[in-house]
């Protein structure tokens, strides 16, 4: 029993359980464990190490137990060779990484950002809230509208590099937003070029177009005039998809160019709706197509029909956020 606390025994319990705490973390990235886990990926690769360094060092008291003293010396030698190198191996990749992280992502610039321009071009789309959308626009993904009820700064980001985590990266500009006393918002610091696709923040609304999605990152477009995009931390706000967008829009409507009519079923040889309207309430969102309620001047339904709201990838109507 008094082998079992020797100097080298001691050390030995401590040198498995670090050990196979490391073969734990390389196990689960061989296996690619924490793959599409998302924000959780940290934690299962972190339980794998645990998993294995707990299970090693409750082993090693058995092993101690019946091995020879000089086994367990030379085992100490090699696990203790194995940890130094890994740590000189983690300390290598992580200066290298530094050197080749482009050297605008680690700077943050001195003035990101600057005073918003209240009645100036920051806000020369909130007039534009009612009925948005050009006829036979290209459509994103969606609409990415930031949380700044719990993040009052927006952070916008260059080109990143999607295999890594936004906490690797800095930004390069941001957008500042204020929580005013009787209620609401206001943006106090932000980019000069700011034009999102919606922004009206005495109703709380603001929507910047959705060009690409990662896992971590959504490049919106951050200038709807010169089509600017940036990098935004996807989880500092919600991803509202076209459909679940256009289900909460007020109403909808042809453009003046258009020569759709209101289907009876969803489908173009379908006979149109004979009915008068003046307004299209959407209700339902079939792939291509959309049900709508028609509405009369005095916003009550008539009818019901469908049209079609998107073909090839194209936006075919226009929207209404608000009355």
């Amino acid at each position: 029993m008094k082998k079992s606390f020797k100097p080298a025994c001691l050390l030995f319990y401590f040198l498995m359980l670090v050990s196979f705490f490391l073969i734990g973390l390389f196990y689960a990235r061989w296996t690619e464990a924490g793959k599409g886990q998302m924000l959780a990926a940290g934690a299962i690769v972190l339980g794998y190490g645990v998993l294995f360094g707990g299970l090693a060092f409750i082993a090693s008291f058995f092993i101690a137990y019946y091995a020879k003293h000089r086994h367990i010396v030379i085992s100490n030698a090699i696990m203790g060779v194995f940890i130094i190198a890994t740590v000189l191996v983690f300390r290598h990749k992580y200066k290298k990484r530094e050197v080749e992280q482009p050297k605008e992502q680690y700077e943050r610039p001195t003035s990101p950002t600057k005073p918003a321009e209240k009645n100036g071009k920051l806000l020369v789309y909130a007039a534009n809230d009612k009925l948005a959308a050009e006829y036979n626009q290209k459509m994103g993904v969606g609409f990415f509208q930031p949380n700044f009820y719990e993040n009052q700064v927006l952070y916008l980001y260059g080109a990143p590099n999607l295999e890594k985590a936004v906490s690797e990266h800095s930004p390069v500009d941001s957008v500042l937003f204020k929580q005013l006393e009787p209620g609401g918002f206001e943006i106090t610091q932000a980019p000069p070029w700011l034009a999102p696709a919606h922004l009206k923040l005495d109703y709380d609304l603001l929507y910047f177009e959705i060009k690409s999605l990662g896992r971590e990152f959504a490049e919106v477009v951050v200038n709807t005039q010169t089509h600017r995009t940036a990098y935004v931390n996807k989880y500092d706000g919600k991803t509202v998809f076209w459909p679940e967008f256009l289900l909460g829009v007020h109403s909808v409507e042809f453009p003046s160019e258009s020569t759709q009519k209101v289907k009876v079923r969803p489908f173009e040889a379908s006979d149109a709706v004979p009915i008068p309207f003046a307004f299209l309430r959407p209700i339902l969102i079939q792939e291509e197509w959309m049900q709508v309620e028609l509405w009369n001047d005095d916003f009550k339904r008539v009818g019901i029909g469908w049209i079609r709201w998107k073909m090839d990838g194209e936006l075919l109507i226009k929207y209404a956020l608000l009355s």
